[in-house]
């Protein structure tokens, strides 16, 4: 009985122990940024009521979780929410790591895993530019690999089942990450097809082949909330995508090693070298990040050589294929070898323009160096355990100093770059005066930028979150301003109020009230944010003489529509 009991409480000491780790590592990770208020950054905008928009031009794919958060909000506040979720990403990533990526599970490897997918330059990008949600379907690509090689090993209704509610799990968050599931799903099946028909193994194939389409018919049902919207309308963003967006959002070189080390390296974000960019640390702004990508990719190299001689083919191939085509579509059009090859998916593949922003497959580079490394640390700790006649559970410790110095900035709460902050006083005001209007109004927030920087948000720049913030229809701008994209907005009221915006701005002589009424906006607030340093739409070009002040303050004034 004794035994029994001691047995019971080192299990459930082993089960505890993996979760206690990652959520102290998302603790160091997040730090400050787990003190009440909201965090908003780039895209990352939210407010105390989570809000649900219906915009035919954009994919929907994200309804159930939007509905569900709307659901949690009635019971807790936006700000909790925002914590609750920014928890999960980290946690998430480094537990389902450790849980679910193949590979080796001895010396604490697993746990190294699940820290390297936690705290990388990927992660480190996608956070500060508020990626949320393509983060969390980035958190399930682990369960999903371990799902896609049992598939190819055995291929049951189980399995088949499995994967296929997985990878309409990554689909509800994120469409570019569902899609790049799909095509490393169809690239690794048809390398074990080809395998298969090699060895004879037809009463395989035809298994493999057979639960492929029911797989398919699944996702299909299940993602035909969006997915039939989508073919039916074909006023979206996607076809409107082209050679100044490719261009504009092309993978980001490194200014000293070029397009090719900057993607091996895990970065490329086409907003590194942007006016974004200036206001955070880089992990790569010293030498030192390409000595330890370089003893990555040699540890990837043995690790690479190990998996060659285990009997393990199907993880081998997979994590290899999910590596190479990681590296070369993460490539994009930036300057490397594979630029030719990726114009031609974009000028000729329809859904491929929706990769626009190609730095998103390097998550799957993230996951095939988690898999090769572990490997590889774990060949060279038995190697040197041997030469220095040590046990390599007591060295062990240094191999974990990789994931902490390649991204050192990720700790201490993204180095203390982003601190929670609350909306003024005033923004409440403003919208407890608009919603004791009861007739039907639109207001209008000016200045007319779709990103800002916000002096109570540290002036860092984020999306506006005027229309997520305020309880009544509110019409501000969506233009980007990138490159040579200024907007590609395709709701009627922006466009309409865009245009009288664009041809009287600057001249005094012109109002633009007679326009607004048309669509009938009532109210405008004013940031004054912005003020003396955004000229292109400033507010002394308009005619006061039919506008009157109904609240000024320091951050905000809202004006009425006589």
């Amino acid at each position: 009985m004794k035994n029994m009991v001691n047995l019971l409480k080192k299990e459930k000491f082993n089960f505890l122990l993996p979760i206690i780790f990652f959520l102290v590592a998302t603790v160091v990770i997040l730090w400050q940024m787990l003190l009440p208020g909201y965090i908003l950054t780039l895209d990352m905008v939210f407010t105390p009521k989570v809000k649900v928009f219906l915009d035919q031009s954009l994919i929907q794919n994200t309804l159930p979780i939007k509905y569900l958060l709307q659901i949690i909000n009635y019971i807790i506040p936006g700000w909790l929410i925002q914590k609750i979720i920014i928890i999960l990403i980290f946690f998430l990533s480094g537990f389902l790591g450790y849980l679910f990526l193949p590979g080796v599970k001895k010396l604490g490897m697993n746990y190294w895993v699940g820290l390297f997918l936690m705290a990388n330059p990927f992660v480190y990008e996608r956070f500060l530019a508020g990626h949320w949600m393509h983060l969390i379907a980035y958190a399930f690509l682990t369960p999903l690999s371990l799902f896609i090689i049992n598939f190819s090993k055995n291929p049951n209704f189980k399995n088949t089942s499995g994967l296929a509610l997985l990878l309409f799990l990554v689909g509800v968050f994120s469409v570019h990450f569902l899609a790049i599931s799909l095509i490393l799903t169809f690239i690794y099946l048809l390398i074990i097809f080809i395998k298969l028909v090699i060895q004879k193994q037809y009463l395989k194939v035809k298994k493999i082949f057979i639960y492929s389409i029911v797989a398919t018919i699944i996702i299909l049902i299940l993602s035909s909330y969006w997915l039939i919207p989508y073919f039916l309308n074909q006023n979206n963003h996607l076809n409107n995508f082209n050679q100044k967006d490719w261009q504009t959002f092309a993978t980001a070189g490194d200014l000293e090693f070029g397009t090719t080390l900057n993607v091996l390296g895990l970065y490329g974000f086409w907003a590194e070298y942007h006016p974004w960019a200036d206001y955070f640390l880089w992990p790569k702004a010293n030498l030192g990040w390409v000595i330890l990508l370089g003893f990555l990719l040699f540890l990837a190299l043995i690790g690479l050589c190990s998996s060659w001689k285990s009997k393990k083919s199907e993880e081998l191939i997979f994590f290899l294929t999910a590596g190479i085509i990681g590296f070369i579509f993460s490539a994009g059009v930036g300057d490397t070898i594979f630029k030719t090859l990726n114009q031609f998916m974009f000028e000729n593949i329809w859904f491929w323009p929706g990769f626009r922003d190609s730095q998103k497959w390097s998550g799957l580079l993230v996951i095939s160096y988690a898999y090769f490394v572990s490997l590889g640390i774990y060949q060279t700790l038995k190697y040197l355990s041997d030469i220095l006649k040590v046990e390599a559970r007591k060295i062990i410790i240094f191999s974990f100093l990789i994931p902490i110095l390649y991204t050192y900035t990720i700790w201490g709460g993204f180095s203390r770059q982003l601190k929670p902050v609350w909306y003024p006083e005033s923004w409440h005001q403003v919208n407890e005066i608009l919603n004791q209007d009861s007739s039907h109004f639109k207001a209008l927030f000016l200045p007319w930028h779709q990103y800002l920087s916000l002096n109570f948000n540290q002036k860092l720049i984020s999306q506006n979150p005027a229309k997520d913030f305020f309880d009544k229809p509110i019409i501000q701008g969506e233009n980007p301003e990138v490159g040579q994209i200024y907007s590609q907005s395709v709701d009627l009221d922006v466009k309409a109020v865009e245009n009288i915006l664009l041809q009287t701005r600057g001249d005094k002589n012109i109002s633009i009230i007679p326009g607004l009424k048309k669509v009938g906006i009532k109210y405008i607030i004013f940031s004054n944010d912005l003020a003396g340093i955004d000229q292109d739409f400033s507010f002394n070009s308009y005619d006061f003489s039919q506008i009157k002040a109904i609240i000024k303050s320091e951050e905000l004034v809202l004006y009425q529509i006589l």
